[in-house]
């Protein structure tokens, strides 16, 4: 019985010292929240911009290309179609087989290029998102954030005052900068994220 009450009068001691109010205090403290659209991110930064127009040239090189052999294909198609009934059965049968290494040669080609594309995409996302973690997280604790969540198309609502995504592509601009990177408007400055209590 004795040491019941010890405990109960350490426990009340202790929750009304300085130590144990500041303690209930902090407790309390609201949690600052803020929200970041990683996309916008990606495509706000000078190093995003100039990666993403680098992949897109990529692409529409790789898509002419495609379409050159595309063009050749329906022109052999065409020439076949057009003179299938003057061709003797071994010049026909030598056209349709060009027409088919060349059918092969166009499947590949367009699933080489679909897989080097989405290669190059991956590796840029994974480069680019480890940084841009790395931004917000530095950021969230120099500022105070208890929680930085990530903009999703599920979200349904969250305050524009709670975006920090403008704040994010400053600092990241600024420790990864790119000479020569096109520019991209400056972004206010957040006008800060609210406590979550």
């Amino acid at each position: 019985m004795k040491s019941r009450i010890a405990a109960l009068v350490f426990f009340w001691f202790c929750a009304w010292t300085p130590a144990g109010v500041a303690a209930q205090e902090g407790s309390q403290t609201a949690t600052k929240i803020a929200f970041v659209n990683t996309s916008e991110v990606l495509q706000g930064t000078g190093e995003g911009r100039r990666e993403l127009t680098s992949l897109e040239e990529f692409i529409n090189e790789r898509q002419r290309s495609l379409e050159t052999e595309r063009v050749e294909l329906e022109e052999l198609r065409r020439q076949f179609d057009s003179q299938v009934r003057m061709l003797n059965p071994d010049t026909a049968s030598e056209m349709r087989r060009t027409i088919t290494e060349k059918e092969r040669r166009v499947q590949r080609s367009q699933e080489d290029t679909e897989l080097d594309i989405n290669r190059r995409r991956n590796e840029l996302l994974a480069r680019m998102s480890e940084k841009i973690q790395t931004v917000i997280a530095e950021y969230a604790q120099q500022n105070g954030f208890g929680a930085v969540f990530m903009e999703t198309p599920a979200l349904p609502y969250y305050s524009p005052t709670l975006d920090i995504t403008g704040d994010i592509i400053r600092v990241y601009d600024q420790k990864h900068p790119v000479p020569g990177a096109p520019q991209a408007p400056t972004p206010q400055p957040s006008p800060g994220a609210a406590p979550m209590p």
